[in-house]
């Protein structure tokens, strides 16, 4: 495949600075913010009390000082206004960092050396770990079956100017050619359409690394730690293919059992003949008798895919 470069405007990054920052993410995340290595990022969700994701972040730690957290645009009014409500007395802030840091998304083939544009930067080799030039973070992803892929991040106007300048030199590529990709690394996120639907194990994000059962306390954290411990999980992630246009919030349903919806879509984006999707799905749905429909029984039919990860023993 061609080296594509995207620029991820549906996303927004919010910054958490000051000496307590940590404290407060440490409080509220699924994901251990203390003990955290400068050349990695990471995942983690944020719940309410009930367990349920009220949005997840991509984290990393910013050039300038703070935390940097990457999510869904459509939430990150709501996030930053909850966020700043525990903010309390710690010694620190949350803010919209969008203005100063761009995200930028490039899909290559795996085959390729791992060098990005025509100055032959280094890439991360390993999923999670964080490059940086001047300016820039470059940031390891789990890579999709046919496809490495990296995000870029601005730090500075010197660091935008250099982006933007890949821009002359490999192909633009569009957001449903990255959604796509990362429906095929099996790496779900929650939107406004999806907001408080899922436990971050309905989304696999303990078998991605974002949740931290030893870590402290924090929000929904109860829930969570019962959902792991006590009895199989009932509800995953899976990937999905469509005959039909498919988006995230759709509801999932089984013929087999057509009285009331059996999943819902997670992510989802157009390939060359049909539609993937990420969705979650209870998982008797996806091995009893019947087929699977999007919307309704009359609506498009989906058939269950390959993730490129392997999900707990315990289902």
């Amino acid at each position: 495949m061609p080296v594509t470069i995207t620029s991820l405007s549906h996303m927004t990054v919010l910054l958490a600075h000051g000496p307590q920052a940590a404290d407060l993410l440490q409080a509220q995340l699924t994901q251990e913010v203390h003990d955290w290595p400068a050349d990695t990022a990471r995942m983690a969700a944020f719940c309410t009390p009930q367990g349920r994701m009220l949005a997840d972040f991509l984290l990393w730690k910013a050039s300038a000082g703070g935390i940097a957290m990457a999510l869904d645009a459509s939430l990150a009014e709501a996030t930053l206004k909850r966020l700043r409500m525990f903010i309390l007395r710690l010694q620190c802030k949350v803010d919209d960092a969008s203005a100063g840091q761009a995200l930028f998304g490039v899909l290559q083939s795996p085959g390729e050396d791992d060098v990005l544009g025509p100055d032959a930067w280094p890439c991360p080799a390993e999923p999670w770990a964080v490059q940086r030039r001047e300016g820039m973070a470059l940031i390891r992803l789990p890579d999709a079956p046919g496809s490495r892929r990296l995000l870029l991040v601005s730090e500075s106007p010197l660091g935008l100017r250099d982006i933007q300048g890949l821009h002359t030199q490999i192909g633009a590529g569009t957001k449903e050619e990255w959604m796509l990709a990362e429906v095929r690394a099996g790496i779900g996120h929650v939107t406004g359409a999806t907001a408080q639907q899922f436990v971050p194990q309905m989304l696999n994000y303990e078998a991605l690394g974002a949740v931290d059962f030893k870590k402290g306390c924090y929000p929904g954290q109860e829930i969570v730690a019962r959902t792991q411990y006590r009895g199989t999980i009932k509800r995953r992630s899976f990937r999905l293919v469509g005959s039909g246009p498919l988006a995230a919030g759709d509801e999932i349903f089984q013929s087999g059992d057509p009285t009331q919806p059996c999943g819902m879509v997670v992510a989802a984006a157009p390939a060359t003949s049909n539609w993937e999707a990420l969705a979650e799905l209870k998982i008797a749905a996806t091995t009893m008798p019947g087929t699977l429909h999007a919307r309704s029984l009359d609506g498009p039919a989906l058939t269950v895919a390959t993730l490129p990860y392997t999900l707990p023993a315990q289902d």
